[in-house]
């Protein structure tokens, strides 16, 4: 019989995709999360309703109380946790953002090890890569992350719970929607409602598709025989954003999409060859292009059914005259550094784990 899994922060991004991939491999799922929202998840179905069969406990991961209850109550075998807040919220208030990145993971890892999870899966960030190199942008959310390795480093250590970490870059496609380095995404969806976007930042970014993350982190949380508190970077292909932003209108004639400001200051040009060794091959977009076109015909499909008729203020979608559109460059970049956004989490959002 397939073995449960417990994955927090199910109502973003990566765990929505998490959800729906693993109980379409047959796997017993456990969604939790802060909120009993589940919009991301819904848009993945085709049919809506089906978010409804999905096994969900709400909760704060801040909480060790709830959080070991709904261990105690479902024994997963395996965990993924993905439960976070971003960047930005990370900023806005250090102490909210250390206790859910910080006290949240180390209440996961509690109550993994005494109720006999046998591994856990986790989202770090390339927003940890960046920390103590003084050409990247540190923040508080890579501190976080940073934190939460050592954290597994010392379960390991000290009782023996296996676990792996994984760094992901820019994570795009459907159901991706918060967090700075959403704006790609979005800018497809402006493309595919016929309205004007730009992306706030240029320069090359690790891009990978929202599925594929998901299915890296399934594959990690259910590996065989797991030993030690290892950490993978999930680099995806690297591209320029003006690339992405050709794509989109190659892909969209006459949209109005474009891209303004400085490069996103984290690293893109990880290799994913290291995590592929440990845990095997994970199914992916063929290409970068591919993934564009596959996000791009999802939302042309949930445009059809009425789907996408509601377009939330926090998507970024300009509805202003065309001047305040396209603010100088010094104001966009300014803006970026203003709120330190690192590469996805719905994770955080998506997910939790989403920058």
């Amino acid at each position: 019989m397939p073995e449960t899994i417990l994955i927090t922060g199910a109502g973003g991004c990566i765990g929505a995709w998490a959800v729906k991939l693993a109980r379409e491999e047959g796997v017993p799922v456990v969604a939790f999360d802060m909120s009993p929202d589940k919009k991301r998840l819904e848009l993945l179905y085709d049919n809506p309703e089906d978010a409804n069969t999905v096994l969900w406990e709400t909760g704060d991961i801040a909480d060790a109380a709830r959080v070991g209850e709904v261990f105690a109550k479902h024994r997963p075998q395996t965990v993924l946790h993905l439960a976070a807040l971003q960047v930005p919220f990370c900023k806005e208030s250090p102490a909210n953002g250390a206790r859910a990145n910080v006290l949240g993971t180390i209440n996961v890892f509690e109550a993994a090890r005494k109720n006999g999870a046998r591994n856990i899966a986790y989202a770090s960030s390339v927003a940890a890569s960046a920390m103590g190199r003084e050409q990247w942008l540190e923040t508080l959310y890579g501190a976080y992350k940073i934190c939460n390795e050592q954290t597994a480093r010392v379960y390991w250590k000290d009782w023996k719970v296996p676990s792996i970490g994984i760094r992901p870059s820019v994570v795009y496609g459907p159901a991706r929607d918060q967090g700075m380095s959403a704006a790609p995404t979005n800018a497809m969806l402006a493309a595919i409602l016929q309205k004007p976007f730009t992306v706030p930042f240029r320069g090359p970014a690790g891009y990978v598709y929202a599925a594929e993350a998901a299915a890296a982190f399934l594959r990690a949380a259910q590996k065989e025989n797991p030993e030690g508190a290892n950490v993978f970077d999930l680099n995806g292909e690297q591209k320029n954003t003006e690339d992405i932003v050709e794509m989109i209108r190659a892909r969209a004639p006459g949209a109005s999409i474009r891209c303004e400001g400085d490069p996103l200051p984290f690293p893109s040009d990880m290799s994913d060859a290291p995590l592929r060794n440990h845990i095997g091959n994970y199914p992916r977009p063929p290409s970068l292009a591919e993934g564009i076109q596959m996000t791009m015909d999802f939302f042309t499909r949930r445009k059809k059914e009425g789907r996408l008729t509601v377009i939330p203020a926090k998507a970024g979608i300009h509805t202003e005259p065309a001047e305040k559109q396209n603010p100088p460059r010094a104001k966009i970049t300014a803006n970026l550094k203003q709120i330190n956004p690192p590469p996805i989490s719905d994770g955080g959002g998506w997910g939790g784990a989403t920058q």
